[in-house]
């Protein structure tokens, strides 16, 4: 232990602090006066500078559960993890952090006696390397879900704390069960950090303690609960802790009450306005669910602090839901966001711990980059600002959201963040002190798709940290094993051309961190880079400083990214499977390579000549992406086959079957192709196939655990063809107005563009067994609008055909349903919308749902139900 201390430069702190007031101690880290926080008179927490506390971060789970395994799996050194992830928080600017420690499954006993072992020591480390970057605490030391899950659930042996003891419905109830928790809690905050020298209750790093992570609410028992709480608040304030503490409220909206009455301070809530565990990436545009939080503009919750101490845009990856998502954070009075979960440096190649949670700074810039962006929008918006909905609310302060471009933005006068190429101007590049990116701006035009970092050091001296290209190669999302890679890194050296007027057109480039020798001059301010950290100089020579100790809280030659990873070469199709007689057809893919290949070139085929191939050259269009167009009227109707062959300076493979054949030599034979279709102008464009869309379909949830749809898959149902069937789930929840399925067809629609102006309507087949209930068709578009008809069942197949002039516009629902609780599941027609003469724009659409919805007081015995087999689209 003090070894480990000598090594850190900190071996001195633990005794400069130890009974030093709190008021009195500077931290000694170079972060200046400990910042207390303290709760006004209106229910704001502010700095002991009474300036408003507004923090954002992430969840980091390192020191337990799942999280722990997956980075034993990775690494045999967790530390080192830890001081990685935390200096790249520093590096995002994220001032804040919660510990969620699941302390009730692995360091205790069946007493609540605390238990000293690695995962208490990881988390003493992580509070101690979170202090020394600047960054502040939520502190969770309870959690109440199995440490076990999803791995070792077989493990009945490791995992012995108290609550493997009682039920999580029995931890605000049981007496015996009140008094385990009461006696951890007073242990581990009287728990002395070895690395700090100072007790959990005091370390100054810690601002607020949430005292047990998601409890089993039971708001019918005012009584109780309130009890409950306090004794948890009394337990905390028994061992002189004056942290501000809060109690959660988003597992029940009725629990509001009683945590009002209680002695706690605050209250805490969670977001998933996109569901949870999809399995798959999901498409389209959901900032429609993201217009606000309601459930917290109640009345009794006025005047009370709130954060959220876990949010995310779960099995998503956009450059813009998390601005979005804090917008609406601070329309409600949050003063504290951290997403759910940080993924560590080096299990971020694999997405490890948590399948349906992705960010990292350097896999996933473009998440990233948009995290910064949320970042200054706590510090910047105001709480309780009132934004409109969708899409006036896309532009609010210096920030801008599109989901078009796929970006997000912070424009101001010193700040030029961006998500994604944008054209946007900054209004006076000369007076600009900071720039992250991702992509081309009129600033800095860059092919690469790594984040970049620039920041003013001085009139003429910038400082710029770039880092690898970052590619997705697999579906993240989808169930993680530990040597399945979804998204590599590369080094490849790019043109990067900075305009900004006080480095003029010829300026230095001089490498700053360990081990990188390259240097260069910009000529008309472009110039070849590759990642590393960098001094950027206009003057005729190099500076050789002073420079700065620090940028922030980052050291300023600091740079911590892993080497690329030694793998073979991958191609990813990226367009459809479907084509336009009489149009170009696009076939575009991502040569996902170390070195750039010498040559790519597309071979294809008609399905019934297996040996006839057509070569077309493709072309580089971006970073990775290249593309070849077969001119209109090349393709009849049909199906093709193709295969893409990639060329190095050493070997010459063809794609997917990955063989070192070329399609025009005479013993080329495989069967390993991809495909496509050329149909006809006026042929239907199939919305949905049963069997292939089953695994992508959403469904209404049963309460807030029941994911799973209620539904069959019906072989051969309809002469030969499957179809889906849906039941209205009364067994499950009596309660229900809507059961709904919602499959994204964005993709589809996208792939007839050329004709999807020539729309009839559309038709479905469908049959059901409906008792007193209806059944609608709704199709969505990309700003929410919905149309729909409701359709007439009967038990035999029928095929019904709905003219495009006919649907009107109507509700439809947010799939996948958020999470928690079901406050926001309707869908309106967007602001200007639906309105008269407004007719749906089929180019537009996205979703296509189907909906059983009680129309009768009467329940039916039996789920009622409705099953179809096609639903297309029809063409003059």
């Amino acid at each position: 232990m003090i070894e480990s201390l000598k090594k850190t430069g900190f071996f001195l702190l633990p005794v400069l602090l130890l009974g030093v007031p709190l008021s009195a101690q500077q931290n000694d880290t170079g972060l200046g006066k400990i910042r207390t926080v303290y709760l006004d008179k209106k229910g704001v927490i502010r700095w002991d500078d009474h300036k408003e506390v507004a923090l954002f971060g992430a969840n980091y789970c390192l020191p337990s559960a799942c999280d722990y395994r997956a980075a034993g799996y990775v690494s045999g050194d967790r530390k080192k993890m830890i001081d990685q992830d935390m200096a790249h928080f520093a590096r995002m600017g994220w001032e804040g952090l919660r510990i969620c420690l699941w302390g009730d499954y692995e360091n205790s006993d069946n007493e609540g006696n605390l238990i000293s072992n690695d995962h208490l020591d990881l988390m003493d480390y992580l509070i101690f390397r979170a202090w020394e970057r600047g960054i502040h605490i939520l502190f969770t030391p309870i959690t109440t879900y199995t440490s076990q899950w999803p791995d070792v659930m077989h493990d009945t042996v490791s995992a012995r704390g108290f609550s493997t003891f009682y039920k999580k419905s029995e931890l605000g109830t049981n007496p015996d069960a009140i008094r385990v928790q009461v006696n951890y809690l007073q242990q581990i905050l009287n728990h002395v950090n070895p690395y700090t020298g100072i007790a959990i209750k005091d370390e100054p790093s810690i601002l607020f303690i949430e005292m047990i992570n998601e409890p089993t609410h039971h708001s019918n028992d005012f009584k109780g609960s309130v009890s409950y709480i306090n004794a948890l608040v009394k337990a905390v304030k028994s061992t002189g802790c004056k942290k501000l503490l809060f109690h959660n409220v988003s597992q029940d909206m009725k629990m509001a009450p009683a945590i009002k009455a209680s002695k706690v301070d605050g209250v805490s809530f969670a977001w998933y306005p996109m569901g949870l565990v999809s399995g798959h990436r999901l498409q389209g545009n959901h900032l429609r669910a993201v217009d606000d939080f309601t459930p917290m503009h109640t009345q009794e919750l006025k005047g009370i602090p709130r954060i959220v101490y876990e949010f995310d845009e779960a099995d998503s990856y956009t450059p813009y839901m998390y601005p979005a998502m804090v917008r609406a954070f601070r329309g409600v009075g949050a003063q504290f966001a951290a997403m759910f979960s940080y993924d560590m440096l080096a299990t971020a190649p694999y997405n490890l711990g948590w399948q349906t949670h992705l960010m990292n700074m350097v896999y996933y810039p473009q998440k990233a980059v948009a995290s910064v962006i949320a970042s200054e929008i706590m510090k910047n918006i105001p709480m309780y600002g009132e934004f409109g909905a969708y899409p006036d609310n896309t532009r609010f302060g210096p920030f801008r959201i599109s989901y078009e471009e796929a970006m997000s933005e912070m424009v101001s006068h010193e700040k030029f963040l961006y998500s994604n190429s944008t054209h946007t101007q900054p209004p006076d590049a000369g007076a600009l002190k900071k720039i992250v990116g991702c992509g081309s701006s009129p600033v800095v035009q860059y092919p690469g798709k790594g984040i970049y970092f620039l920041d003013k050091v001085k009139e003429g001296v910038w400082r710029l940290e770039l880092y690898p290209d970052a590619v997705l190669v697999d579906d993240p999302f989808e169930q993680p094993a530990r040597d399945k890679t979804v998204c590599r890194l590369i080094n490849r050296e790019w043109p990067m051309e900075i305009s900004i007027p006080d480095l003029g057109e010829f300026f230095y480039v001089m490498a700053m961190n360990k081990g990188n020798t390259w240097s260069t001059r910009a000529e008309n301010s472009k110039f070849m880079i590759r990642p590393g950290v960098y001094v950027l100089s206009a003057n005729d020579s190099l500076p050789d400083g002073p420079w700065p100790e620090k940028i922030g809280n980052l050291g300023f030659t600091e740079f911590i990214c892993p080497g690329p990873a030694v793998m073979p070469a991958k191609v990813i199709i990226k367009t459809g499977s479907e084509f336009t007689a009489g149009h170009p057809v696009s076939i575009r893919a991502e040569i996902i390579d170390s070195i750039p290949p010498r040559d790519v070139s597309l071979y294809y085929r008609s399905f019934k000549f297996k040996k006839w191939y057509h070569r077309i050259p493709m072309h580089g269009t971006e970073a990775y992406t290249y593309e070849a167009i077969i001119p209109a009227g090349e393709l009849k109707e049909g199906f093709y086959k193709y295969c893409i062959v990639v060329t190095s300076d050493s070997h010459e493979l063809a794609y997917p079957a990955s063989v070192s054949k070329n399609p025009w030599d005479w013993d080329f034979n495989t069967e390993n192709l991809w495909q496509f279709s050329v149909v006809d102008e006026e042929a239907p464009l199939s919305l949905i196939d049963p069997e292939k869309d089953a695994e992508y379909m959403a469904f209404t949830r049963i309460g807030d655990g029941g994911r799973q749809g209620i539904y069959d898959l019906v072989p051969g149902a309809d002469h030969g063809l499957s179809s889906v069937r849906l039941y209205l789930p009364v067994k499950a929840d009596k309660s229900l107005d809507d059961y709904s399925l919602s499959l994204s067809v964005k993709n589809k629609i996208l792939s007839r563009q050329p004709s999807i102006s020539r729309v009839t309507g559309i038709s479905i087949r469908v049959r059901g067994d409906l008792k007193g209930q209806d059944a609608f068709l709704t199709l969505v578009e990309s700003d929410g609008t919905s149309w729909s008809e409701k359709l007439v069942i009967s038990n035999n197949w029928n095929e019904l055909f709905i003219p495009f002039e006919e649907l009107e516009a109507d509700k439809g629902v947010l799939l996948p349903q958020g999470f928690p609780e079901r406050w926001n599941y309707w869908l309106s027609p967007a602001k200007g919308r639906g309105g008269e003469g407004d007719r749906i724009q089929p180019g537009r659409i996205e979703n296509v749902q189907l909906s059983i919805r009680p129309s009768t007081a009467q329940i039916p015995e039996d789920n009622p139900w409705i099953e179809v087999s096609t639903i297309n689209i029809n063409f003059e």
